[in-house]
């Protein structure tokens, strides 16, 4: 049975995996990224993050999006970015695919495209039995990605930031993003709501580096193909 499961779970995968691509997406577009970083809750900005063209929200962002939250947060969902890891210790959560269509969730990304990150996406198709289209990145922009940070496997919100921000963007928005330095938002990872016990939780993990990821992402923005860049202000006072 485990081995007829296996192998309708691959077929699905044939069929239903593609390649994303971030200039058809992208370019020429207004893209917001949310991020789960407690600085959403500095500004209500949610009227702002629903103007733009393309809304990105990151892992468990469907699961504890609350409409009475929604002057900060926003209400609109194109894109949701995610570990494609269903469990809450990864942080990624459940893929509740009739939740995320009644969100307006239109594709569905797993940047990682290594082996781990296919293996990620063949237990998806295991768990889900269901011919359902899926996106994960080109080896190309991925290997480019962990290059960046010298081997170390770049976090979702990284990975979704750093194919933005190498696009040609009208104009782009972020929020949410503090890299580590602040707690998540409420409701998001409370076991890990302590900035100390999140870091140690990383460090015990030994698969990403944040301070790397910070600096990366300071030097893409003097360098980002995007014409504008918007930076809430918690993120703006952490690179000034």
């Amino acid at each position: 049975m485990k081995l007829i499961k296996s192998f309708y779970a691959v077929i699905l995968m044939l069929l239903s995996l593609r390649i994303f691509s971030i200039k058809k997406n992208f370019k020429n577009k207004r893209v917001a990224i949310v991020g789960a970083a407690d600085s959403v809750f500095d500004k209500k900005s949610g009227g702002v993050i629903d103007s733009y063209d393309i809304v990105i929200r990151i892992n468990k962002a469907a699961q504890v999006w609350d409409e009475k939250q929604s002057d900060y947060l926003g209400t609109k969902f194109t894109f949701l970015f995610h570990s494609f890891f269903e469990n809450n210790y990864s942080g990624g959560g459940p893929i509740d695919l009739k939740r995320f269509e009644d969100l307006g969730i239109q594709k569905i990304i797993h940047p990682n495209s290594d082996i781990k990150g296919l293996i990620a996406h063949l237990n998806f198709y295991k768990r889900h039995l269901k011919c359902v289209k899926t996106y994960i990145f080109s080896p190309l922009l991925y290997n480019k990605i962990t290059k960046s940070l010298f081997g170390f496997q770049p976090t979702v919100g990284f990975s979704t930031v750093y194919s933005v921000l190498n696009t040609e963007c009208k104009e782009v928005y972020l929020t949410g993003f503090t890299f580590f330095k602040t707690p998540y938002v409420q409701g998001y990872r409370d076991e890990l709501g302590d900035k100390k016990i999140n870091d140690e939780h990383i460090r015990k993990q030994g698969i990403h580096n944040p301070e790397m990821e910070f600096k990366v992402f300071k030097a893409l923005l003097q360098k980002s193909k995007s014409r504008k860049i918007i930076l809430d202000s918690r993120l703006q006072k952490l690179i000034e």
